[in-house]
């Protein structure tokens, strides 16, 4: 079944962050899992573990805590000081342990406790923050001409702490503009916004039909998440061999099977 369509009209020291997504050769500390999504109510708890090992070949010292994070509108990580943001459950959050060690090819298994407080308004709405689990080993370094130098040379991997409280949330998604970004008719951008209360999986795509000759080109998806109130920018770029003419652009929004697309347009003239 096909879903229903929302449309507008509108005018014209070094730290090596490791991501979740990579392989464990390339990482050189192995998390699992490194998404931790936790449903509790008001006065709540739960538990969960997270695995860490050392794949280097030395000896390395670890250090854990948790940050506030969002994402900016190019969907970007942008961390600040824990319990400060309005949506973080990073004060919920109780460590087994904030410092450990591990021999090469060891196991340390980390016990992570959310105690979710008496809070109402909390209890409809996602709330998140990030774990990390960091190296604190220094290495002197001796230059040629006898010059010793410290050298901090970190790793840090990142966990995604997802507090979704039981039950529907509201989710809700909002084209807000769909915009040209040159006077060639090349470069365009999508902004939408998540104005629901949970987290949403995006993709944002441009179809392309000729007013001529009605031949319909699809420009490929870009997929993302959106936090809720979230703005987020997509850009595109034309095909580079369009041919001259009149184009009818629609920009489409599909954040699930749970909501209706969301859709704007523009028309154009390639000269």
């Amino acid at each position: 079944m096909k879903k229903p369509l929302a449309l507008a009209l509108f005018s014209i020291g070094l730290i090596h962050l490791v991501c979740a997504q990579q392989p464990e050769k390339q990482a050189g500390i192995a998390v699992r899992p490194v998404t931790l999504e936790y449903s509790l109510k008001s006065l709540q708890t739960g538990t969960q573990k997270v695995s860490i090992t050392n794949a280097l070949n030395e000896k390395k010292q670890f250090v854990v805590y948790v940050s506030d994070w969002r994402r900016d509108t190019t969907g970007a990580h942008v961390y600040t000081e824990p319990g400060k943001d309005p949506r973080s459950c990073a004060a919920w959050i109780q460590l087994s342990k904030n410092f450990f060690e591990l021999n090469p090819g060891e196991t340390e298994e980390l016990i992570i406790t959310m105690n979710h407080p008496a809070d109402s308004t909390r209890d409809k709405q996602m709330s998140w923050c990030m774990l990390f689990i960091e190296t604190i080993q220094e290495k002197m370094i001796t230059d040629t001409i006898g010059v010793t130098t410290t050298i901090t040379n970190k790793f840090r991997v990142g966990v995604h702490v997802y507090q979704n409280p039981p039950g529907e949330l509201k989710k809700e998604i909002k084209l807000l503009s769909f915009s040209q970004l040159d006077t060639a008719h090349r470069s365009y951008r999508i902004t939408c916004q998540n104005e629901g209360e949970t987290q949403l999986q995006c993709a944002s795509y441009l179809e392309i039909v000729s007013i001529e000759s009605g031949k319909k080109i699809k420009i490929e998806p870009k997929e993302f998440p959106l936090f809720p109130e979230q703005i987020r920018y997509i850009d595109f770029e034309m095909p580079t061999q369009l041919p001259v003419g009149k184009y009818m652009i629609t920009a489409i929004i599909d954040a699930g099977l749970d909501l209706a697309l969301e859709a704007a347009q523009l028309q154009i003239e390639i000269h």
